[in-house]
């Protein structure tokens, strides 16, 4: 094969509880072969978050899709076995495999078409079921090699779905992460607080949730035993980098990368006509009334019904959004309300369930009450003297059987407008409504990017 051609690398399930992350290995690869193989990027490389309402989904529900040119076919072959290499001796060194993880690379050559764009915008929001994955696969078997460490290759669904999510013409944002040692695996992590809420103050327009004040704690630091030191997230690579440079880290950095992700762009809500589309373990944005007065239960989560016309289901609050629930209890029936979050299923205790990521109200219904008529003598509220007696003014006696109850409008506490958890809760498609207008739609198909990769502190692209 003599033309030049496009190839992409879906990598996806090497997270673990215990250790191990899909953008790690990617990144470690990315490090190894840029230099050595003969191959030349056409973008960043991709972090594509899936449906985070997926079950058995690892930490994040993210793939890695790495886009190069090359002008032979073998030199593609090449790198494809260099990463199945590369992977067992990165599943052996950071061991312990949870048992359903299923480490998958797949190899893709050529434009990404119709299909696969079908399938990865489905992914965003769906579950895919093994058989769908394995149907696409036959469709695309003379442009598609694929390995999988063991089972049936679940981690084959993101990784050809980050293959097929290109964002040429949807949102993105760039992600900056730093990875740590492995001797230091495991233990805190040696990020000044300080320093994050300083550089959170200099470029908080264009980076994304970096600090919690309300907890006072940092949202750029992960928890747990696998080598992530920190991401930052941003609008571009370049406020990314300057950012880094402003925090004071006491361990090595042996690696840090910039990423081109759909990471806060809510990518995963697929907006449906009505509650008849509302699936179980989907992730949606639908249009609803409030049908019951939202109350709060045992554990402090918020809950209420809203329905469509024909159909209601339940909407969760819960405890760790705190005032995010404040606000959700100002709603009353007939207030209409656009809902966005995953559904997930039935219970002993509960119906089928939205769990609310953010709330649009749209319009508020008024609220009426009847209120006794004021005294036409003094002005004083007057008193109900009996069903159908008429009313008497407490102040001066007066007397009446002709006058009836007011009806007078209560002012809500609440108006139209997009309301939103704190930043500790956002998981990692939700848009902060800081985003709102800074939406971007265009990216080119072909892109040699610089200026994105270092290695113990030096730029080696």
């Amino acid at each position: 094969m003599d033309e030049e051609v496009i190839f992409h690398i879906g990598i996806d399930d090497i997270d673990t509880p215990y250790g191990g992350c899909t953008t790690h290995y990617a990144s470690l690869l990315l490090a190894e072969t840029i230099k050595s193989r003969d191959i030349e990027l056409i973008d960043y490389p991709n972090l594509i978050r899936l449906n985070p309402g997926v079950p058995w989904k690892t930490r994040g529900n993210g793939g890695v899709a790495l886009r190069f040119h090359t002008k032979s076919y073998d030199k593609a072959l090449d790198l494809f076995e260099y990463a199945i290499s590369f992977l067992d001796d990165y599943v052996r060194e950071y061991g312990r495999w949870r048992e359903h993880s299923q480490p998958s690379i797949i190899l893709y050559y050529g434009e990404v078409n119709e299909l696969i764009e079908w399938f990865s915008r489905k992914a965003l929001y769906d579950l895919i079921p093994l058989d769908l994955l394995y149907r696409v696969l036959d469709k695309i078997r003379d442009n598609t090699k694929y390995y999988v460490t063991k089972g049936k290759g679940r981690g084959l669904i993101g990784g050809l779905a980050s293959i097929g999510y290109r964002m040429l013409d949807t949102d993105y944002t760039y992600e900056l992460l730093a990875y740590r040692s492995l001797e230091y695996l495991g233990t805190e992590r040696r990020v000044e607080w300080r320093t994050i809420r300083e550089m959170d103050n200099l470029y908080s327009e264009e980076t994304i949730l970096n600090y919690d004040y309300e907890e006072d704690k940092p949202l750029i630091i992960p928890h747990g035993p696998d080598p992530v030191l920190l991401g930052i997230r941003g609008e571009g690579p370049n406020v990314l980098i300057k950012a880094f440079n402003k925090l004071i880290i006491h361990e090595p950095v042996p690696l840090r990368i910039i990423y081109r992700t759909n990471q806060h762009t809510d990518a995963h809500l697929k907006v449906i006509p009505d509650l008849s589309e509302a699936y179980i373990y989907r992730s949606v944005r639908v249009r609803v009334k409030v049908s019951s007065k939202p109350h709060r239960v045992i554990g402090g989560h918020v809950i209420f019904k809203a329905t469509d016309g024909f159909r209601e289901i339940d909407v969760a609050v819960y405890e760790p959004t705190g005032h995010f629930r404040d606000i959700v209890e100002k709603l009353e029936v007939g207030d209409e309300i656009e809902v966005m979050g995953v559904i997930r299923p039935h219970s002993s205790r509960h119906g089928k369930t939205l769990n609310l990521e953010k709330l649009h109200v749209i319009r508020v219904n008024p609220i009426v009450v009847l209120r006794n008529p004021l005294c036409p003598r003094c002005g004083k509220r007057m008193k109900s003297m009996g069903r159908n007696k008429g009313f008497k003014c407490p102040k001066c006696g007066f007397k009446s059987r002709d006058l009836r109850k007011i009806k007078q409008i209560v002012k809500r506490d609440l108006r139209p407008g997009w309301y939103e958890p704190p930043p500790r809760v956002f998981k990692h498609l939700m848009k902060p409504i800081k985003r709102f207008g800074k939406e971007k739609k265009y990216f080119p198909r072909t892109y040699n990017p610089k200026n994105f990769i270092w290695v113990n502190n030096r730029l080696i692209l």
